[in-house]
């Protein structure tokens, strides 16, 4: 508040106390620290720079690919394929299928699996990673290098194999000077660390050798001029070699699949948040490619042991199959029939489905008699179990998709590492465990499918036995043909099958490709202009939230801002100090926010403070001239001075305010004079309750860096309380 300016009695009694969020609060104190806000906006704009400059840049690389379903790659052999099964039963046609939809959501947890990245890894030596570091500043080189390390395979393994019990890391530091070439670093293992012994080079290639192999340094040949500029004089680099699996999961953390959209579920979207534009986009390419890869080779595999299993049960099936056919022969011959004669059509009808349904089971109940044995041989037990053969339960199609998920990532296992690693144990420890699993539902589905062979089996013979003058041979002759049937139909079934399987092994097609070129979609981070715009809003919030913490914590009052926090009391004025003058204005101004403060008939003040020595006397004597000034009878005393006749000066504050005599003197004056200051005591010797009725107004006077912030709140409390009728502050500097 400037001393100045007159309070208008609405803005005396309805002025607020600041808080943190005040506007003028805000300004008073940035023009009051304005030195302190400056050099922190400073400060900030400094540290975002800083960040700009040494933060790693991130970019976020973006891929498009399509799901290709690869039954569209020879549909006149699918029509035709559709046709023979549309004539075989429709459980024998069903189990048969080997047609099978793109599930987009599989293939997306399929792309973000740490094995395929870890593919791509050790196919681009990610694994090692080198940093130009200069001014503080660390840059990463993809394919712009001046030296390859080229990592050993016994090196590779180590990392590999020991995984994940023991973590191996290398750490190098190259220093290229005048002299040379020196390299040295650490060797980590665990949580051990082993000192790489420093050497230096005179020239290029070179060989270190380390505890787990052996790294060859080389000058990079295909630099271009531009990319060699940063390495014409002396520099440094900083080399990096992790285990590639750990090195697929922070790549895997910044990898994100998901689809196009809902009505474009088979395009998929690959982005990856990657310091280099280039080894992102490389990443993503090469990602799709073993992608392809992958499930070329597993397709391959399963078709290949399908068609090994289908060819052994077409020549099982072929032999029986001449059996069934002699004895069909033998039994026309036998009866010299050719037809059997029909009893009745209803009955026939009946018979007719239940033979259907007795055909079925049967079908079923070998396939898995074959699937069983196939299981059953040792010889077996870490293949792949065909999935497109025989009728199963949703467990058993659940367990030996699993079952072939572990064979597939056990043989993928054994190409890098050996039988005796923790994770190819480990994976065929879980093959073991799921073996007696897959035995027990096949036995499960074959008692099923035996008893609801039983009962068909039943009705059929229930329905026989109305079949009246039934001849024997017709019996006979149902018997073999049915049997026949079944084996009739079975070998059409692999036969197709078989068919399928072949085009499934010529198909080249890949699972996906590649629609767009892969590109940097956009640069994630630093986000330059948002670290410049926000720098100077911390630097004026961190010094405004200190300097606010810093006053509220303060017990004493120090500035007027102080004050105005601390209370919602009117602030009366402000007595400047001895150098700064005007005091006969700052009392001018007190008395008139006084009169405005004072109601009507009103015209005793009590000037009153929290502690001697605060200017209480001072500030009553003259705000007495300033009232005397104006022409008003005013009369300024000290309140031991207008003791009643007979009262000792020691007597207890509380009885000098309860005393009658105190009353009638005080009434006397207000006769007498048109306005009355009273110097009083200290605020805490008054009683509460008494302390109302002695003064119309009560003045506050406050020291800067003396009073405490408790008394003014104490102040305030007797206000609300209704103890003093009126009350203000005078802040004395």
């Amino acid at each position: 508040m400037n001393n100045k300016t007159q309070l208008s009695p609405s803005k005396i009694r309805e002025r607020k106390r600041y808080t943190i969020a005040d506007v003028n609060y805000m300004w008073q104190l940035f023009t009051s620290h304005k030195k302190w806000f400056a050099l922190s906006v400073v400060l900030c704009l400094f540290l975002a720079g800083a960040y700009v400059y040494l933060s790693r840049p991130s970019y976020n690389i973006l891929g498009k690919m399509i799901l290709i379903d690869r039954r569209q790659s020879n549909t006149n052999y699918l029509n035709v394929s559709s046709a023979l099964l549309n004539q075989l039963p429709s459980s024998i046609s069903s189990s048969m299928n080997l047609n099978r939809s793109t599930n987009a959501d599989n293939e997306i947890q399929i792309l973000k699996t740490k094995q395929l990245s870890k593919d791509v890894v050790e196919d681009l030596g990610l694994y090692t990673e080198i940093r130009h570091q200069k001014l503080l500043k660390s840059r990463l080189l993809y394919k712009n290098q001046p030296i390859d390390v080229t990592v050993s395979p016994e090196i590779l393994q180590t990392m590999n194999e020991n995984l994940p019990l023991m973590v191996y890391s290398i750490r190098l530091t190259i220093d290229k000077s005048d002299d040379g070439y020196t390299v040295e670093g650490k060797l980590k293992k665990g949580k051990k660390k082993v000192d790489i012994e420093e050497q230096t080079f005179a020239k290029l290639p070179a060989v270190l050798h380390t505890e787990i192999g052996d790294l060859t340094f080389t000058e990079h040949q295909l630099l271009m001029e531009e990319d060699m500029k940063p390495f014409k004089k002396d520099y440094r680099l900083k080399v990096t070699i992790a285990p590639p699996m750990m090195v697929a999961k922070t790549f895997v953390k910044r990898l994100t699949v998901a689809s196009a959209s809902k009505k474009a579920a088979s395009v998929i979207h690959i982005n990856l948040q990657d310091e280099s534009i280039l080894r992102g986009i490389d990443f993503v390419n090469r990602l799709v490619a073993h992608y392809n890869d992958r499930s070329n080779q597993e397709r391959q595999e399963e078709a290949a042991k399908n068609e090994e299993f289908i060819n052994g049960r077409i020549a099982k099936i072929d032999q029986e199959l001449g059996l069934t056919d002699a004895d069909w022969e033998k039994v026309k011959k036998q009866y010299q029939v050719v037809e059997p004669k029909v009893d009745a059509e209803e009955v026939i009808g009946k018979k007719s489905t239940y033979e259907t349904q007795i055909v079925n089971f049967g079908v079923q109940q070998q396939l898995l008699d074959y699937l069983s044995e196939y299981v059953d041989d040792p010889a077996n037990r870490y293949e792949l179990i065909p999935v497109n053969v025989g009728v199963y339960s949703g467990d058993a199609v659940s367990m030996i998709t699993r079952h072939n998920q572990l064979v597939n990532e056990r043989k993928m296992l054994l190409k890098s590492v050996t039988e005796q690693s923790t994770q190819v144990k480990l994976t065929t420890q879980l093959i073991d465990e799921l073996h007696p699993v897959i035995q027990t539902a096949f036995k499960r589905d074959r008692e099923s499918l035996l008893l609801r062979k039983r009962v068909a089996e039943r009705e059929y013979n229930r329905y026989m036995s109305r079949v009246e003058n039934a001849p024997e041979q017709e019996r006979n002759m149902t018997e073999v043909n049915r049997q026949r049937t079944v084996k009739q139909t079975v070998f059409a079934s692999l036969l197709q099958t078989r068919e399928q399987v072949i085009m499934e092994l010529a198909n080249t097609v890949d699972k996906s490709r590649l629609i767009d070129e892969t590109q940097m979609f956009k640069k994630t981070k630093p986000k330059t202009l948002y670290a410049l715009l926000l720098a100077p809003i911390l630097g004026l919030i961190f010094p405004y939230v200190f300097f606010f913490s810093r006053r509220s914590m303060k017990k004493n009052i120090e500035t007027e801002v102080d004050l105005k926090v601390t209370t919602k009391l009117p602030l009366a004025g402000t007595i400047p100090t001895p150098d700064q003058g005007m005091c006969d204005d700052a009392f001018r101004l007190i008395r008139n926010n006084i009169l405005n403060l004072l109601g009507k008939g009103q015209k005793t003040i009590l000037v009153t403070s929290a502690n001697q020595g605060d200017g209480k006397t001072f500030c009553a004597t003259h705000l007495a001239e300033a009232f005397t000034r104006t022409g008003e009878n005013t009369f300024v005393c000290n309140l031991q001075e207008i003791l009643p006749p007979g009262v000792n000066e020691s007597i207890h504050p509380d009885d000098l305010l309860a005393h009658k005599g105190l009353h009638q003197k005080l009434a006397s004056l207000r006769e007498a004079y048109d306005v009355i200051i009273l110097d009083g005591l200290e605020i805490d010797q008054y009683n509460e309750a008494l302390i109302g009725g002695l003064a119309d107004m009560t003045c506050f006077v406050c020291r800067p860096g003396k009073t405490p912030k408790a008394a003014i709140q104490s102040l305030e409390k007797l206000k609300k309380e209704n103890h003093l009728s009126s009350c203000c502050i005078v802040l004395n500097q």
